[in-house]
């Protein structure tokens, strides 16, 4: 299952992505980005090696 995920590249919605991971989900990110950082999401990759769609 594919889910499209809003507002998830701050610090609780970077750790939201991770558990969706461990569940078995795919998913897309979708943020503006005004409180948040793309490194976060980068960090994420890192710990679920793979590449997040954004």
């Amino acid at each position: 299952m594919k889910v499209l995920v809003i507002g998830d590249a701050g610090y609780i919605g970077s750790h939201t992505l991770i558990e969706l991971d461990k569940s078995g989900f795919n998913f897309v990110v979708f943020d503006n980005l005004c409180n948040s950082s793309l490194k976060s999401l980068k960090r994420v990759e890192k710990t679920i090696g793979k590449t997040i769609g954004f």
